[in-house]
């Protein structure tokens, strides 16, 4: 397979997987916050930051989309991997590939990251003093997120490079 194919399906499938989980997560979370500040609207603040939460996968997946093209030279120059006979491009842009399916794959965690920020926004609606542990309860979904980022930045830096 050309080179360009793995190095494009690693930059679609970071920002694709991790942006579509993100929408989900958001939307869930923002399904229960509408309903909070429908009863108060004091409820804004606090269900606003829990439900933007889930929204930093996507963020991962568009940092680690941009990355991708910038080492492969697509953005801002010009394809650096184009010859398809060469071993080297090859393990190169499939170590993109990969890349982009860890951040894509582990920013799936913002499904349930929209679940429990869900949930936390329908504990501080009825005791607002747990707003902080609402926010650490959605913050452990966050974790599997960040190891795939820096596990994708590790393999963007040792095996391609800057």
């Amino acid at each position: 397979m050309d080179p360009i194919v793995y190095v494009s399906l690693g930059a679609a499938l970071a920002a694709g997987l991790a942006g579509a989980a993100s929408a989900f997560g958001v939307g869930v979370a923002g399904a229960a916050a509408a309903g909070v500040v429908a009863e108060d609207e004091k409820n804004f603040k606090n269900a606003l930051i829990l439900e933007g939460l889930p929204m930093t996968q996507s963020i991962y997946g568009l940092i680690t989309l941009f990355l991708i093209l910038m080492v492969s030279g697509i953005l801002g120059g010009g394809f650096k991997f184009t010859d398809p006979n060469n071993m080297d491009n090859v393990v190169k842009s499939a170590i993109l590939l990969g890349a982009g399916l860890t951040v894509g794959l582990t920013g799936l965690s913002a499904i349930p990251q929209g679940i429990i920020a869900s949930a936390g926004i329908g504990a501080v609606a009825k005791n607002p003093k747990t707003f902080t542990q609402g926010i650490i309860f959605a913050a452990m979904a966050e974790t599997m997120a960040i190891f795939g980022l820096v596990g994708a930045l590790i393999m963007i830096v040792t095996g391609v490079g800057f």
